[in-house]
């Protein structure tokens, strides 16, 4: 998935998945392959109705990856909170008692994300609405209070970054020096956060998230200028991303249930990622980023929770093939699990190792490829231990 990067000071990102440090995991070794899977679509954005060792791998790496549950990226010297958030996200969708048990196993990490609102969501006259609603939709998805998260009112937090009226009705925005990078990731954690919450301004972000959405079903990256008149994607000829795409299915799906406009709508980015599926199973994230795992992960994850088994299958062959099976020795030897970003990235690795400056790489694409895992069709092989 592309980001966005303020200032090395600080990481910024915009969407979705992972986590660390549970006890989950050991019940998670305990249930073998795979159970069958179903083909109908799944009832709940955290849930799956199988479990298979791939994703359990995946998982298990991520886990060691938490330091005091949260991501800690050396090479800029910050803690990445926006990726943590995913990869509490990622865990909660491989294992479906961790996503029904109330914040049972996230303490660690809902710990680390309250401490560190202020550096992630608001720091010094900063304030970021992306990272609010990720917070916001963490927090009512965990069983943590929204309205007291770190003593924060994220929900309170992310209306007010919310436009009231006007043509931006419903649209999110940044207060920063550094520019406005809210954008359609951001939106649609929003909606989710926002409808969780039952927050008035729910119905609004939901609108303005559909306005992003294409005629031909995907949906946009970036937002028009906010003193454009027509803020829709049509309008702007907005170009395809996948990634913005997927995510809004995988995390409104079920917010959907009682929805039919958004209903249709997802159905419709649905039927765009199945159309723009390549044969070998893989997605580009737009026309600016090749074929990867994060894209490919996100729509794969997509297809399994709207039931296109076969589709989600095919993904989730292709992020086999790009993830770290067990047993390989030298320098990947403790990096069973990890899903890299592409097949050069899996080469460099072998070469030279997870290192300082690629290991944001490994962890985001991991975060959002491991659910992915979850549609491993029975007897797919996983990938030989690479070589540089």
């Amino acid at each position: 998935m592309s980001t966005h990067h303020r200032p090395v000071h600080r990481i910024r990102r915009v969407l979705a998945v992972s986590v660390g440090g549970l006890a989950v995991l050991t019940s998670l070794a305990a249930c073998g392959d795979e159970d069958e899977s179903s083909s109908e679509p799944d009832s709940g954005a955290l849930t799956s109705s199988r479990v298979t060792e791939s994703a359990t791998a995946g998982a298990a790496w991520l886990d060691g990856q938490l330091t005091d549950g949260v991501l800690y990226n050396d090479q800029y010297q910050v803690n990445d909170y926006s990726t943590t958030v995913e990869l509490a996200y990622a865990l909660m969708a491989v294992d479906v008692e961790l996503a029904e048990s109330d914040n049972t196993g996230l303490d660690e990490i809902t710990a680390a994300l309250e401490a560190g609102i202020e550096e992630y969501a608001t720091p010094g006259k900063e304030i970021y609405a992306g990272s609010l609603a990720k917070l916001t939709s963490y927090a009512t998805d965990t069983g943590a209070d929204p309205r007291d998260f770190g003593g924060v009112d994220v929900v309170g937090a992310l209306e007010e970054q919310t436009a009231d009226d006007g043509t931006t009705a419903g649209r999110i925005s940044d207060v920063s020096e550094y520019g406005d990078y809210a954008n359609s990731f951001g939106q649609a954690w929003a909606v989710r956060g926002l409808t969780n919450a039952d927050s008035a301004e729910a119905a609004a972000a939901r609108d303005f998230l559909l306005l992003q959405q294409c005629e031909d079903g995907y949906l946009r990256q970036d937002f028009s200028a906010p003193g454009a008149k027509d803020q829709s994607c049509d309008a702007a000829g907005g170009e395809a991303s996948t990634d913005a795409t997927a995510l809004a299915v995988v995390l409104l799906h079920d917010v959907a249930e009682d929805e039919a406009e958004l209903a249709a709508a997802l159905d419709a980015a649905v039927a765009w990622l199945v159309s723009e599926q390549a044969e070998d199973g893989s997605y580009v994230g737009s026309s600016q980023l090749p074929t990867n795992s994060n894209s490919t992960g996100l729509a794969g994850w997509a297809l399994q929770l709207a039931g296109e088994d076969e589709a989600a299958a095919a993904a989730a062959e292709w992020v086999l093939a790009h993830q770290v099976p067990e047993d390989c020795s030298g320098l990947l030897a403790d990096a069973a699990g990890a899903i890299a970003y592409d097949e050069a990235a899996l080469s460099a690795a072998a070469a030279k190792g997870i290192t300082v400056k690629t290991a944001y790489q490994w962890r985001l694409a991991t975060a959002q490829a491991v659910p992915a895992l979850l549609a491993t069709p029975d007897g797919a092989e996983p990938a030989a231990c690479p070589t540089s």
